[in-house]
């Protein structure tokens, strides 16, 4: 009698799709890993930027407030400022509602005169061609002194475009994208591997924990896995909002979708007041008084120095916050020079540059305040994470094999070396 199974059942492995999807995953994670890993770490670190610039600004944030004294105009204390410091150019100015906050005043070292010079006959310091580098002064309101200044506004420009280009211009530009669209395949097809072919208590257990007790391997294996699957749907909106700002024709589709324009900026010039030498520019003061008053909430107002004199627009924000990019409970309004009146834009060109904002907030987690933020930066930790823990389950799974084959190629030799000392 045979006690053998006729049909045994044979150990069914993976499907089609989920090899195929097994390779790809691999090598495009291979491919852009490096990649990858430099924007989502920048991305990441770009998220606490206001947080850092304030920390870097110290106690030159703040002045004794003298006895009876009034603050000095914008006029003169960017006067004073550029007495002070003059191989700068402003750009924009902060101002507080409270006494004793420091003027703040955002500044680019000038290019050289000539453009065409020689690059050894640049001045030293003078930052990467034309723009020069960013800094904050801070100049105390009452008496125009420069208390103090930082670069960290530089070092978080350095940081955006890295980010955003790998500071290579439009081929780095390219490359980010390309990246950025591999990731988001990547983190499909980390899906499609991440999903148990059958659910019950033993897979439930793998896809969602982290295994105690196990081995460093299996360790970086369940880290890749679960903490993939917990950032997948937050990293998906994260990738998606990055490639609206990259690719100008899904930010086209993006505003068009949501009511806005996609030449939003041509059609806003058209309303911008034209320049007049004989009408005089009204006073800073005027704007920040006005604003201030209009916005009680507001404690702080940003305003842009104007390049030459024929810009006859000036942008005015008011807010209980202001950061390098973020707005708290405030208002972006663009303001007619002459008149100090808020320049009526069509709905769609307003529309544009809600959509805008509001892609940026939710790319760099500016929507949910601190909350936002510490979210986004444990998701970009995450992301930053994931080329190299699965670059460390490749590289196991290679030495592993590779092990393999030389203890079987060892086992080989013995049988073979046996053989031959019982043949003598």
């Amino acid at each position: 009698m045979d006690n053998k199974k006729t049909n045994p059942k044979k150990k069914q492995g993976k499907s089609l799709t989920k090899r195929i999807t097994g390779w790809l995953h691999l090598w495009l994670g291979l491919v852009s890993g490096i990649i990858v890993m430099t924007v989502t770490l920048s991305g990441t670190v770009f998220v606490f930027c206001d947080e850092i610039i304030d920390l870097c600004g110290g106690s030159a944030k703040y002045v004794q407030v003298p006895a009876d004294a009034k603050k000095k105009s914008p006029e003169e204390l960017l006067a004073q400022f550029h007495q002070q410091v003059p191989d700068r150019n402003a750009f924009y100015f902060d101002t507080y509602k409270e006494a004793d906050r420091s003027f703040r005043v955002a500044s680019a070292t000038k290019p050289p005169k000539d453009k065409n010079t020689e690059k050894a006959g640049k001045p030293k310091g003078k930052g990467r061609g034309p723009r020069g580098v960013f800094a904050y002064h801070y100049l105390d309101p009452y008496t125009g002194k420069v208390m103090g200044s930082t670069k960290s506004y530089e070092f978080f420009y350095v940081v955006a475009h890295i980010h955003a280009q790998l500071l290579a211009g439009k081929f780095g530009k390219t490359v980010v994208g390309i990246a950025s669209i591999i990731f988001f395949i990547q983190l499909i097809g980390g899906l499609i591997l991440w999903w148990p072919k059958k659910w019950n208590k033993t897979t439930r257990t793998t896809a969602f924990k982290i295994k105690s007790g196990t081995k460093w391997r299996r360790k970086n294996y369940d880290f890749h896995n679960v903490f993939g699957f917990y950032s997948l749907l937050p990293a998906v909106f994260i990738t998606i909002t990055g490639l609206i700002m990259a690719y100008k024709v899904l930010a086209d589709l993006t505003q068009t979708v949501f009511g806005g324009v996609a030449d939003a900026h041509k059609i806003a010039e058209k309303f911008d007041p034209k320049f007049d030498p004989e009408k005089k520019a009204l006073p800073f003061t005027v704007f920040i008084d006005r604003n201030f008053k209009e916005i009680p909430e507001a404690k702080q107002i940003r305003m842009s120095v104007p390049r030459n004199d024929s810009a006859t627009v000036y942008n005015v924000v008011a807010a209980q916050f202001i950061g390098l990019k973020s707005i708290t409970n405030g208002k972006s309004r663009e303001i007619n020079k002459y008149t100090g009146n808020e320049i009526i834009y069509p709905k769609e060109v307003l529309m544009h540059e809600a959509i805008e904002h509001m892609n940026f907030d939710l790319h760099v987690g500016y929507w949910g305040g601190m909350f936002g933020k510490i979210f986004t930066f444990v998701i970009g930790i995450i992301c930053t994470s994931l080329p190299v823990t699965g670059f460390l389950i490749w590289w196991g799974r290679k030495n592993k094999s590779a092990k393999k084959t030389k203890e079987i190629k060892t086992i080989h030799q013995h049988t073979k070396d046996e053989h031959h000392e019982q043949l003598v």
